[in-house]
């Protein structure tokens, strides 16, 4: 195991998949435990990141028009922090593709993640996906390997020959275009802010996420008008 002090190259490691039902959440947190346990940091954004159904649900029960461009808000700030996450701060990704179908927001994720050089692993425990005996080929070779993964504790191993697959090629460092970094940019200020934003939506008060909300939003509009110039009104 390695040194919890020193995380293995490929730290933070990026926990991709779905996170809507009660056995997406026990997958992934059951992920996350395997990999943790071997030493990695990971991002696993059920528990870092912003639950955007459970905060837009609050938000949407306060009986207030003024609140409606909030929810456009919200979404700005759950997909800018994500490609922060990926682009910038996680140095690999762990894409789950269990389920009937990939996870659209997964696929995504993994796309981005591949195109900014980062190494994936693909996590898959059934063949309900398959075409042939085999899975969609631009899906399948988001990993170097073309291979996927079926057993927690072979997940340490495998980011590790990712990353080293990755580090071998060689290549020039991602460069994000002026619109990604501008994104990139928005998404590490909400990452920053996330103490504030967990303290809001722990009080379970809806008003009070609304008004932290706003408050979130004045402060944001800077990197928000650089991220997003074409986006519709937020207020």
């Amino acid at each position: 195991m390695a040194n919890p002090t020193t995380p293995p190259d490929g730290s933070p490691v990026y926990l991709s998949g779905p996170m809507f039902s009660a056995a997406d959440l026990w997958q992934q947190a059951a992920i996350a435990a395997a990999v943790e346990g071997d030493g990695y940091e990971t991002y696993l954004p059920q528990r870092d990141g912003i639950e955007v159904g459970n905060v837009m649900a609050m938000v949407n029960s306060v009986n207030d028009p003024a609140v409606a461009g909030l929810m456009q808000f919200v979404r700005e700030i759950v997909f800018s922090m994500d490609v922060y996450q990926l682009l910038s701060r996680c140095q690999s990704v762990v894409f789950n593709m269990d389920g009937r179908v990939p996870d659209d927001g997964s696929v995504v994720e993994a796309a981005a993640a591949f195109a900014s050089g980062r190494p994936i692993v693909i996590w898959k425990t059934t063949p309900i996906t398959m075409l042939g005996g085999t899975d969609n080929p631009m899906v399948s070779g988001l990993a170097m390997n073309w291979q996927t993964v079926n057993e927690l504790a072979a997940l340490p191993a495998a980011i590790a020959a990712a990353v080293a697959a990755t580090s071998t090629a060689g290549g020039d460092a991602f460069t994000p275009a002026p619109h990604v970094q501008a994104v990139i940019d928005l998404g590490e200020q909400v990452w920053n802010a996330m103490p504030a934003i967990r303290a809001g939506v722990a009080t379970n008060d809806p008003q009070k996420l609304v008004e932290a909300g706003e408050a979130l939003q004045t402060a944001l509009e800077p990197y928000l008008a650089k991220a997003f110039p074409s986006a519709p009104q937020r207020t």
